[in-house]
């Protein structure tokens, strides 16, 4: 059965012309092959070096994206570590400042200060009488006065250094010493690499140690308080760990007599 079309042919003067023509189904077969033909070969995949190509672009934009976002969760990681640190040495200082603001000698008070070293790391310690009493539980006596102590020791796991404070209430009668301390206490901070009590006197060089009651055997009118006490208080930053964070304060006894007291 033939078909019939429109072919379209040129006049003399090259003017397109159509004319009514014939088809077989053989000439459908071939136009129908060769139209295929050239769908198939604009619908072609890509060429290798077009594929490695696209492959290296989504290498470096996925290289650059994870280097961001590396560098931003580093500087979150620091800043909440450093904002850690700096909570507890507020809360440090301000208990050492609030307990020995609040030193009692009385009769039977007392200061004393030791330089200690934990491998080649500053770690001193300091006992002291205070009326800065805490009362933790319902058993302890409810005393205003009370002994107390902050004592150095290394983390064994960490090597890091933990500072505790003890407190142990007394009533300061005449003659009467404070009980010994017989534990470490309480953990007040961690993550400690260096802990420094320095004591001045005023035109005197400082020093690393002060015993109130040597100092009254040797002269009972030498005064038996320091005119200040300097804490510094070095932290570990786990960030930058050849960079401690440093803090440093100072708490004065003005205004003391020989026998310790503020008027």
């Amino acid at each position: 059965m033939k078909g019939r079309v429109l072919l379209a042919q040129r006049t003399d003067d090259g003017r397109p012309a159509l004319s009514v023509g014939s088809i077989t189904p053989m000439m459908t077969f071939y136009f129908y092959n060769d139209l295929m033909k050239k769908k198939l070969h604009r619908s072609s995949g890509f060429t290798l070096l077009e594929i490695l190509m696209a492959i290296s672009i989504f290498a470096i934009v996925i290289s650059l994206a994870y280097g961001s976002y590396r560098a931003t969760f580093r500087i979150i990681d620091s800043t909440d570590s450093q904002m850690e640190i700096y909570n507890k040495g507020r809360i440090v200082m301000d208990r050492l400042s609030s307990d020995l603001g609040s030193l009692y000698l009385g009769t039977s008070g007392f200061l004393q200060g030791k330089p200690q070293n934990l491998g080649n790391r500053e770690a001193d310690s300091i006992r002291f009488t205070s009326t800065a009493h805490l009362v933790l539980n319902r058993k302890e006596q409810p005393a205003g006065y009370a002994t107390i102590s902050y004592t150095v020791e290394e983390n064994p796991e960490t090597k890091d250094l933990r500072l505790f404070r003890r407190d142990v209430a007394f009533r300061p009668i005449e003659g009467e010493e404070p009980e010994p301390d017989t534990n470490k206490g309480l953990l007040l901070c961690d993550g400690l690499q260096e802990v420094k009590f320095l004591y001045h006197r005023e035109k005197q060089e400082q020093q690393d140690n002060w015993d109130s009651k040597e100092i009254a055997k040797a002269d009972t009118k030498a005064r038996k308080l320091p005119d200040w006490i300097e804490i510094n208080l070095l932290f570990i930053d786990p960030v930058a760990v050849d960079k401690p964070i440093l803090f440093s304060t100072a708490v004065t006894f003005p205004g003391t007599d020989p026998t310790g007291e503020t008027p």
